[in-house]
């Protein structure tokens, strides 16, 4: 299971660092050179649709210099959505078909131009975050409580799936062992139940439960960075080759066959998890991108994800709500969140 994860991780890393997904862009474009994508978790069963994308997140990385931005967008969000007379909360596209869907629409409304999806189920969710070990956040005393009423919540949904046997009762006792916490304050220890309904808590407002949302899976990014520096050590012709024990070591410029099967192997299981539209020549650049940024890392002597950031949006977030055909939500102005975003995602400084 802990294999799981950091495949899981290498492959979001490597997702945003291969270099063959750039679209063709304008010499203006403030995003040029950045890869992104959108990262979106659902409260179902699903990978693909019928339930609210919960999560909805864009991923921005510069591949050069190793900055990362995640920034969460609300689901509370009003925006256009072709075939509506009124504007829709932005998980309604996903509701309707998917990822897919809810990438189209968010880049009709935003111009982000984004064109690579990874989509997965709270319980796939959960299984990866006890597979690297749990987490650990800043959590307040308010929101144990509240977190404990939400996991009793999840594990009787999972309890009623073992029960009609669409889900075994052994993967039910593995994702809920332990759940009720007891800890709060800094640096608390959450299993993967407790972290997806630390994320999901909306007992105060959205923007607060996505500011929690967005918490996790930094953490998630920043645990695996550790993971795959503890496994790998690189280098290059220009470079002595180091002496480690217990590493993979990889001469990044005479790759083995098995040096690039080792890193598709890393990768492999993502395909069973999530929904995704990636093909088979994207996979395959992969593992020398993710490599060579890894090593690039190393020689600086530098964690690649010291320099990530993360950003709830839109501006209005914090606003009182707005009120279309009896839904609430945050009407948004869309040229001043597509500047903010711009400025926030693709920062050369």
């Amino acid at each position: 299971m802990k294999r799981m994860l950091t495949r899981l991780m290498a492959f979001v890393l490597a997702l945003c660092l291969a270099p063959v997904w750039i679209p063709a862009q304008a010499e203006d474009d403030p995003g040029a050179d950045w890869i992104k994508f959108l990262l979106i978790c659902n409260e179902g069963m699903n990978n693909d649709k019928g339930n609210a994308g919960n999560t909805l997140m864009v991923v921005s990385m510069h591949p050069v210099e190793g900055k990362i931005r995640l920034m969460m967008f609300t689901w509370d969000t009003f925006i256009d959505y072709e075939g509506y007379d009124a504007p829709q909360r932005i998980d309604m596209p996903y509701r309707n078909n998917g990822a897919e869907e809810a990438m189209k629409v968010f880049n009709a409304n935003f111009q982000t131009g984004i064109t690579k999806y990874m989509s997965l189920n709270y319980l796939n969710l959960a299984s990866l975050i006890d597979a690297y070990g749990g987490v650990t956040v800043d959590v307040s005393r308010a929101e144990r409580n509240a977190l404990n009423g939400m996991v009793a919540s999840k594990k009787a949904q999972l309890q009623a799936l073992a029960g009609s046997g669409l889900l075994s009762q052994m993967v039910v006792d593995m994702l809920a062992q332990e759940y009720y916490l007891n800890e709060f304050g800094p640096e608390t220890f959450l299993n993967g139940l407790q972290a997806v309904a630390y994320g999901w808590l909306q007992y105060d407002s959205v923007y607060n439960c996505c500011k929690r949302d967005v918490e996790v899976i930094e953490s998630l990014f920043k645990s695996v960075s550790k993971q795959i520096a503890d496994r790998v050590a690189f280098y290059t012709d220009e470079t002595d080759k180091p002496e480690v024990q217990g590493k993979r070591l990889i001469n990044l410029d005479e790759m083995t066959p098995e040096d690039h099967a080792f890193f598709r192997q890393q990768m492999g299981p993502i395909f069973q998890m999530s929904y995704n539209n990636l093909n088979e020549e994207e996979i395959n650049s992969i593992s020398l991108a993710l490599a060579r940024v890894a090593y690039a890392a190393a020689r600086q002597g530098v964690n690649v994800f010291d320099n990530l950031k993360i950003a709830v949006m839109p501006l209005e977030a914090t606003q009182p709500y707005d009120i279309i055909a009896g839904a609430k939500g945050h009407i948004v102005d869309k040229e001043a969140n597509k500047k903010a975003m711009n400025e926030f995602l693709y920062d050369e400084e």
